[in-house]
């Protein structure tokens, strides 16, 4: 029974009463025991909530949620009632996790879950199933409007920038959505299809929502797969490597290249890296990637000096989680030294968000690789959200003005107003400028005119396998002749 002490405040006892009987056999008084046991009830309410909540974020747990979504069930299909499971999985979380430490990582799971908390009624639960994963079971709502507004506020909410020990993160996530009855009657089938809608969001561009539909059960089967054949192909040696040159724009000289991975599977033929390559970014698989394709690059380097076609500077592309999580430093310095070629002949391209993402870290990152001798490239530059304040403090020498502005400069003047734009911040900075996807002379001629200094393109060459690339150099020296190499400097 609860009893309160002398200063008023409340506590559990524990009361044994015994009754004492007296020579004559009848009671003469009692004995009142009294064990106050309020620690050790709070040591059981304290392990019965471990045991139905998360223990960093105090939401409940998958026991506690699957409880919920049965009785839940069990209440809209008596009231005729829809009811929606949403699950949340944040974009980018492990980089952050595995670049900036765990505790970081805990503090963001913690804003993140006060802030989907934030959007929900009392009604609702919202859960933790484990790592960057929530499930949020809504009631009562409607029609599909009602879950698209809803969606629609937890994105924003959660995109917010969030300062976290001192350092500014930027975190999103993608939300896919189930409803009862129509995606599933149980429990199990409506957290699968919950799960295959969210995943298709995350495929669809992060940041986005979707609900689930018959044909992702297949798509899952078939990213599966994917998933396990790609395994296979860096098991078997299936990857390669083509190379396509960058040239400048007013002598035509070839001034570098950049190696792009391509995927032949006996079974399936040419794999398009727009398949595979967000598989593997999902999967864990790109960091492996990344080093497999600059030791790759690094040793074509060496085997071209060794044959005769000198020194050729080779771009590879590079990841989040390569720049942030690993030691891009070491791999690349440890890939130059594996081929014995000077680390100068590297390039590095990353695209706008991966730099934006976490740009403190990204700095710090990319200070170790320029140590090196190592050129930095924004690829795909102005289809982001570069901060202008940013891009002045990073370490880079090189944007690379995306296809899409260079495709419409031949159509739209607002497309060539955009490229002068970027040829003059990249002048002010002093970085270098190379137009990317240039197909037509009409498109080359106008960058040229612009002022561009590179231009790279199906104008100039296709990415080709590094032997056919070594055929072409072969027929245009006259015999004896070696090709001249590419300054280092």
């Amino acid at each position: 029974m609860w009893s309160r002490r002398a200063d008023g405040g409340l506590f559990l006892e524990r009361r044994s009463i015994d009754a004492v009987p007296g020579a004559d056999g009848r009671v003469s008084h009692y004995v009142f025991v009294i064990n106050d046991i309020t620690e050790s009830h709070e040591k059981d309410e304290r392990i019965r909530f471990l045991a139905f909540h998360d223990a960093l974020t105090g939401l409940p747990n998958r026991f506690l949620l699957e409880d919920r979504l049965r009785h839940g069930i069990e209440t809209a299909r008596r009231e005729r009632q829809q009811l929606g499971l949403m699950f949340l999985d944040l974009d980018q979380f492990k980089a952050i996790n595995d670049g900036l430490g765990h505790d970081v990582g805990d503090l963001l799971l913690k804003e993140v879950a006060a802030r989907i908390k934030g959007q929900l009624r009392q009604c609702d639960t919202v859960a933790r199933l484990g790592g960057d994963e929530f499930v949020v079971l809504v009631r009562g709502l409607r029609d599909q409007g009602h879950y698209e507004a809803l969606m629609g506020k937890l994105i924003e909410s959660i995109s917010q920038p969030v300062t976290v020990l001192s350092h500014r993160l930027n975190v999103g996530t993608s939300l896919g959505v189930a409803i009862y009855p129509r995606d599933g009657q149980d429990p199990a089938t409506l957290m699968r299809n919950a799960d295959l809608a969210m995943y298709a969001a995350k495929a669809g561009g992060r940041g986005m929502y979707r609900f689930f539909e018959a044909g992702m059960s297949q798509s899952a089967v078939i990213r599966l797969e994917l998933e396990t054949a790609l395994r296979q192909a860096l098991r078997q040696g299936e990857l390669s490597l083509h190379y396509q040159p960058k040239t400048a724009a007013l002598s035509g000289e070839v001034v570098g290249y950049e190696a792009l991975m391509r995927w032949f599977n006996p079974q399936r033929g040419h794999v398009s890296p727009a398949s595979f390559i967000p598989v593997a970014e999902e999967s864990g698989l790109i960091g492996q990637l990344g080093r497999w394709s600059l030791a790759e690059a690094a040793r074509q380097i060496a085997a071209w000096q060794v044959a005769g076609y000198g020194w050729q500077r080779v771009a590879v592309n590079v990841s989040a989680r390569q720049l942030v999580e690993g030691d891009l430093a070491g791999e690349i310095r440890q890939a130059c030294v594996e081929a014995g070629i000077p680390p100068e002949l590297i390039e590095i391209e990353l695209t706008e968000s991966v730099l934006m993402n976490q740009p403190d870290e990204a700095a710090r990152a990319l200070q170790a690789v320029k140590a090196l001798g190592v050129t930095v490239a924004i690829d795909d530059f102005g289809t982001g959200y570069s901060s202008l304040a940013y891009l002045r403090r990073l370490p880079i020498d090189v944007l690379k003005i995306d296809r899409s502005f260079v495709q419409e400069a031949e159509l739209d003047e607002h497309g060539m107003a955009i490229i002068r734009t970027v040829l003059v911040l990249a002048r002010t900075l002093d970085l270098r400028v190379v137009a990317e996807g240039v197909e037509t002379e009409v498109q080359a001629g106008l960058l040229r005119e612009a002022g561009c200094e590179f231009l790279q393109g199906y104008l100039f060459g296709r990415p080709e396998p590094a032997e056919r690339v070594e055929a072409r150099w072969a027929a245009a020296l006259p015999t004896g002749a070696t090709k001249p190499e590419i300054p280092v400097s």
